[in-house]
């Protein structure tokens, strides 16, 4: 499986202090800033995305594959 079928491309806020950055979201439904190995830059680690996964934007829903 390849990173683009598991995970989708989001913007998500810090739970913390509210800082936004780009993530991915996968399936899960963790949530991984991009560029950010440790968290956030207040150090927190918990992020809340900004929009909800939804199965039309998985990868496989947009090329109408399985």
């Amino acid at each position: 499986m390849s990173v683009d079928d598991d995970w989708l491309k989001v913007a998500a806020r810090c739970r913390e202090c509210g800082a936004v950055y780009s993530a991915w979201v996968r399936s899960d439904d963790s949530v991984q800033p991009i560029g950010r190995k440790d968290g956030c830059r207040c150090g927190a680690t918990t992020f809340q995305p900004l929009s909800k996964r939804n199965d039309a934007d998985a990868p496989a829903a947009r090329n109408g594959s399985d």
